[in-house]
């Protein structure tokens, strides 16, 4: 028999524990405890549901998200380092974009999806 431990929804259910442990410290309330429980058996029936299907489509929507936000982040911080080009992220695929700076509004097509789109330099 093999034994699968999840660090993830360890590391999930602690972080779960220690935010209601300081909202307990502030706010005694029935109400903040009834929500907390909730929230966890909510956490629970989804963590440890068996239609594997649905949580991996709602796991790809979820990466895609997270890529658009960390791209973003990632292009800023390029673009803030040099200072001849400026960095964008495609709208379409979250794919980083060089392109020169001071040309005024522009359009980019992505190598990746081939999408275009207006932006300034």
């Amino acid at each position: 028999m093999i034994v699968i431990i999840n660090l993830d929804f360890t590391i999930k259910s602690t972080f779960m524990t220690i935010i209601r442990f300081c909202i307990e410290l502030c706010i005694r309330n029935i109400v903040i405890n009834i929500l907390f429980y909730i929230s966890i058996i909510i956490y629970l029936a989804r963590a440890l549901s068996k239609n594997y299907v649905a949580r991996s489509i709602e796991n790809q929507k979820f990466i895609r998200i997270q890529a658009k936000i960390v791209h973003r982040f990632q292009a800023f911080n390029k673009s803030l380092k040099d200072k001849q080009n400026k960095y964008l992220v495609c709208p379409e695929c979250a794919q980083i974009i060089r392109v020169p700076r001071n040309k005024g509004k522009i359009e980019v097509r992505c190598p990746s999806c081939r999408k275009s789109f207006d932006a300034k330099s």
